[in-house]
């Protein structure tokens, strides 16, 4: 069986844990506090998480390559090349905006996170066929933005309101769809304690 070691929170680790449970692959879901984590961090390579224990003891490293292994598995890595790149392009960007919301690149003040959340409307509006970002149907892709939009209006941004979105009506409209995809209602109705709030259907 697969083991997925994070913290309890989404973060880095949400769009795999999405991907795992729509493929209906079994995986145990491993959760570190700030007490448990010191320990378990030399096991990690690069002593870092998300981390995905594969079945044979491997440990694959690295939220990206994490997410892809977990959406080929699923079923949700377009098959396309085009669509491919235009799903990487897509979470590129949107991985951009954490990192420095999160301060691991040269934080902005909020009137550049308000410019960068409009880039990702634009995103979603000139990348998606079909309503999706690649190929017409739920992908890894989608889930990323979603993700993404999500805990930024979670409420856990000094100076970012959790109305965010209402400025940007192409970004909220994707986040409510994808929100309201049976699979992902169904697992914030099951996992929707804490911030996971933030990614329910409104």
């Amino acid at each position: 069986m697969h083991k997925l070691h994070y913290f309890a929170v989404p973060g880095r680790a949400e769009v795999a844990r999405l991907c795992l449970t729509f493929g209906g692959i079994p995986f145990e879901d491993i959760h570190y506090t700030g007490q448990t984590y010191p320990e378990a961090k030399a096991k990690m390579p690069f002593g870092q998480v998300p981390v995905l224990e594969l079945p044979d003891g491997r440990m694959l490293a690295q939220s990206g390559a994490i997410d892809r292994y977990a959406a080929k598995l699923a079923g949700l890595y377009p098959e396309d090349p085009l669509e491919a790149a235009f799903a990487a392009y897509a979470v590129f960007l949107l991985s951009e905006l954490m990192d420095r919301s999160l301060g691991r690149w040269p934080p902005l003040h909020n009137r550049g996170l308000r410019r960068r959340a409009a880039t990702a409307g634009r995103v979603e509006t000139t990348a998606s066929s079909g309503g999706y970002v690649a190929g017409g149907k739920l992908s890894f892709a989608d889930l990323s933005i979603f993700t993404i939009a999500c805990t930024m209006t979670s409420g856990i941004f000094d100076g970012v309101p959790k109305t965010l979105l209402s400025e940007y009506p192409a970004l909220k409209v994707f986040r409510d769809k994808i929100a309201s995809e049976p699979n992902v209602k169904a697992y914030y109705e099951k996992h929707g304690e804490g911030m996971r709030a933030a990614f329910k259907p409104e």
